[in-house]
């Protein structure tokens, strides 16, 4: 049903397929008139950019145990695989980067049920993202934060992710 997210949205390499079938899962377990998925959905993406996969979780069933880990910045699968594929030294077409992705994929289900279950019995807390010492000041210009103090074309970050891996520093 949802093979149409693998390799980022059918090999577009966009956000990870495990962290869109989640979010639709989701927001159709907690999907309420106060939109109550969306820090759960928010909490759920920067722990993926966070993370350094692929975990030894399931090494036990794996092929590939003991992998290489890269931690992920982002949950773009395109940046997320590249990261790892340079560090490992594989293909992306190779059979570690598709056991890596097994990998990855078992890691968010996982992750997202625990957090479900400490969600439906009320010991979830939303944590509140804070942008890493390296983009702190772009945030402070080009952030969602600073919606009050809107000026023309500077307020286009949306995301929790880490700006320098696709953009510049203009201000060095």
């Amino acid at each position: 049903m949802f093979e149409h997210a693998g390799q980022g949205y059918a090999g577009h390499g966009t956000l990870c397929g495990a962290l869109g079938v989640c979010s639709c899962l989701i927001n159709l377990v907690i999907y309420d008139k106060d939109h109550s998925y969306s820090p759960v959905i928010d909490r759920m993406m920067w722990w993926y950019a966070q993370m350094e996969f692929p975990t030894e979780r399931f090494d036990d069933i794996s092929e590939c145990p003991k992998q290489v880990k890269a931690k992920a910045m982002t949950p773009l699968c395109h940046t997320s695989v590249s990261k790892w594929t340079l560090a490992a030294g594989v293909e992306v077409t190779s059979k570690e980067k598709y056991e890596r992705c097994a990998k990855v994929a078992g890691e968010v289900v996982f992750t997202v049920v625990h957090s479900l279950n400490e969600y439906f019995a009320g010991r979830w807390k939303p944590a509140i993202w804070t942008p890493s010492k390296k983009i702190t000041h772009c945030i402070e210009c080009h952030g969602p934060e600073s919606f009050g103090r809107y000026t023309d074309g500077m307020n286009q970050q949306q995301g929790h992710m880490e700006c320098l891996l696709c953009h510049t520093d203009h201000t060095k």
